[in-house]
């Protein structure tokens, strides 16, 4: 009997679509064998991998081809052609291969379709599946059909970033299929897999297809195929058992504490709450219990990606809800967005990913996605629950977490508080006092993120502070303190004016001015930067005042900066934050950090990224070839292996948990960057990645 297809963390459902394939073959119905699985090799018709091993064996009264790595396994595939030629499967809806894992432990493996020249994601479709020891599985590979081509243009007003779509990735002219590969992920020298057969069923459409509607009704694309996709409303049931089946064969690192701590490292004093420690040349957080800890794990766990609008291009979707049925309370409304179309129009839009949850889970599923969420974090290897998460899923003290604090008041441009203005410490005050009952008092709160990304930008000193500053008016508090600075330094109108080449009539007349500073001219910069040194002392020194009443027992972790920022500030700010944040992009980090070696002090990294997962989208970056999907895995394993093991970084946060709207957020932002796509499915391939680095984060951060 065949079972249900499991895959790791996001995985599809075969359900009937196996029984009858199985049924189909061993009775001779409508199915074509591809390859003759027997004692010998198909000549001409078998390539195996430079690491891969391939030889018949009979399995249970049956031939079997048995695939084994050798060497270091990092090319454990055979691939398949057919015996006159690329074959004609345009009849057929997917390629199967029923595969048998004889090990002890977990198996992935990957299948893949392609026409010729086929490469990277171009003319190409794949899937996977998660095998359990003894497990006998079908992977299936749908033969998507290729859509008409629609252009940019229809897209251009609507969607951010992206300036080009590609239909040819991940689909296929199924008429002309030239291979069929299948191949193991970071299989271990005791690993195998059997392979009984491989073939074709299923009832196909003709191609071409057309492109509109490209999204469906659970808001994923819909000319694409990767595992764990979701073609009814049935699959979601499936997903809930197939995922607690996966997790229990990847149930954690197996040298962590219950913080996530490294349970087999050194025992330090357990205070109750995180702290720094500079421990054998490294800096380290330390977990309540006294663990050293390494904080990683993304932003923005919760429950929705966001809402979509739907106004004004409706014939992208398929099947859009009733707005009078159960599903109306997913619709909403929007006015203005930041960007693109909808940034001076009313819209109306749906939220695909709560309208799954709750598909998924039913009316509860708040409360059952707070406590799988911890579930989750803990088996894909992250142990921290970072920035923008839901006050829900935190509050269940499983998973430590890092409180984010945003606040109100006066600014000199929304990326810059007015830290001299009379009213901008009540508001500080106001906000932090929110917290003192609550993770303030939580050990599980490693510290507070206060601000994300200001604009300090890249000038020496913060000059660009003082630039801005100039450019304000009198009501402005940040320009009257700069204006009383130069007053100082100067004493005399007429003194500032031969230094700035200005012909300012009085002071009050340089507070009305809003003429932007010349700096190129040094006196001018060093002036500045006066003044963005001295913005800077008062902005950390009173944060820090104020988290030393109302929390104590918590680190400060700074304002998350982002960009270059000078060294000199960067040195000020350590005098007052318990960590240095920085959202660091560049892949490797360490470059980055390095610059700050000198003033050696601890860097959680607040934002980082792998790129998106460019299968569940159509969208693309002009001018760019589209990657292999193995290169996102590539970017973040490279970015890893260097985070875990540099002496400042203490912890690095993935941007983000959920993916964007495929088709974008009302701003046009239409990232698939997450770990879980609309459908709350995890993103399988990225997943699997990222176990295999993170049940091994302690040994590769302390060299063992």
């Amino acid at each position: 009997m065949i079972e249900k297809s499991k895959y790791g963390s996001g995985l599809f459902w075969l359900g009937a679509w196996a029984g009858v394939l199985v049924s189909a073959t061993l009775s001779g119905a409508a199915v074509q064998e591809l390859v003759e699985i027997g004692p010998r090799l198909s000549e001409g018709q078998v390539e195996r991998g430079r690491t891969a091993d391939l030889g018949p064996i009979r399995h249970g009264g049956q031939w079997s081809w048995h695939l084994k790595p050798s060497g270091d396994g990092s090319d454990t595939r055979v691939a398949l052609t057919g015996r006159d030629g690329a074959w004609d499967l345009s009849r057929f809806d997917s390629v199967g291969v029923r595969i048998t894992n004889p090990g002890t432990a977990p198996l992935v493996v990957w299948g893949q379709a392609a026409n010729a020249g086929g490469q990277d994601n171009r003319d190409r479709v794949r899937n996977a599946v998660s095998v359990s020891p003894g497990g006998t599985e079908i992977l299936r590979i749908r033969l998507v059909r290729r859509p008409e081509d629609p252009g940019w243009e229809a897209f251009s007003p609507f969607i951010m970033y992206f300036r080009d779509l590609n239909v040819r990735d991940n689909t296929v002219d199924p008429a002309r299929i030239d291979r069929v590969e299948i191949w193991l992920e970071h299989p271990g020298q005791d690993q195998s897999l059997l392979i009984h057969q491989v073939f074709a069923g299923g009832e196909g459409e003709p191609a071409p297809v057309p492109f509109f509607p490209f999204v469906d009704e659970y808001g994923q694309y819909i000319h694409s195929l990767w595992p764990g996709k979701v073609y009814t409303d049935a699959d979601f049931a499936a997903r809930i058992e197939e995922e607690a089946h996966e997790m229990s064969d990847w149930p954690g690192a197996a040298d962590w504490n219950e913080y996530g701590g490294w349970a087999d490292g050194p025992q330090l004093e357990a205070t109750g709450y995180f702290r720094v420690v500079k421990h054998d040349g490294k800096w380290w957080f330390v977990d309540p219990a006294g663990r050293l800890f390494f904080s990683y794990g993304p932003t923005g766990v919760g429950y929705g990606g966001g809402m979509t609008p739907v106004s004004e291009r409706e014939h992208w979707f398929r099947g859009l809800p009733d707005r009078e049925s159960e599903w109306g309370r997913f619709y909403g409304n929007g006015q203005g967005a930041r960007y693109r179309y909808y940034q001076t129009r009313n819209w109306e839009g749906f939220g695909f990913a709560e309208a799954n949850l709750y598909r998924k889970y039913g009316p509860d599923y708040e409360d059952i996605v707070a406590d799988l969420s911890h579930d989750r974090l803990r088996s894909w290897g992250f142990n921290t629950i970072a920035a923008w998460s839901s006050e829900k899923v935190i509050a269940k003290q499983r998973t430590p977490y890092t409180a984010m604090i945003h606040y109100g008041g006066p600014k000199m441009y929304y990326r810059l508080p007015d830290v001299f203005h009379s009213d901008w410490p009540r508001y500080i005050r106001e906000r932090l006092e929110e917290e003192r009952h609550t993770t303030a008092k939580d050990p599980w709160n490693i510290g507070f993120f206060v601000d994300n990304e200001l604009g300090w930008l890249w000038r020496p000193r913060a000059a660009y502070v003082g630039e801005v500053a100039m450019q304000r008016g009198r009501s402005t508090g940040s320009k009257l303190h700069f204006v009383k600075m130069l007053r100082e330094k100067y004493e005399t109108i007429g003194r500032f004016n031969t230094a700035w080449s200005r012909d300012h009539a009085s002071w009050d007349d340089l507070i009305d001015s809003t003429e932007k500073p010349d700096l190129s001219r040094a006196e001018i910069l060093a002036d500045c930067g006066d003044f963005g040194m001295a913005f800077a002392k008062r902005y950390f020194s009173h944060i820090r005042a104020v988290l030393d009443d109302v929390a104590p027992n918590h680190l400060y972790l700074g304002p998350r900066f982002h960009g270059h920022i000078d060294p000199e500030l960067v040195q000020l700010a350590s005098e007052y934050v318990d960590v240095i944040s920085y959202n660091i992009y560049d892949n490797p980090p360490d470059g980055r950090a390095n610059q700050y070696r000198p003033i050696d002090r601890p860097i959680v990294i607040g934002e980082f990224s792998a790129g998106n997962n460019l299968v569940q989208t159509p969208f693309r970056y002009q001018g760019r070839p589209s990657p292999d999907p193995a290169h996102r895995l590539e970017l973040l394993e490279r970015y890893l292996r260097s985070a875990f093991r540099h002496p400042l970084i203490v912890g690095a946060h993935f941007f983000q948990y959920r993916d964007q709207p495929l088709s974008g957020r009302p701003d046009g932002e239409a990232g698939t960057r997450g770990f879980i796509n609309a459908t709350d499915t995890p993103h399988f391939d990225i997943i699997q990645t990222n176990r295999r680095l993170g049940y091994d984060l302690y040994r590769l951060r302390s060299g063992r």
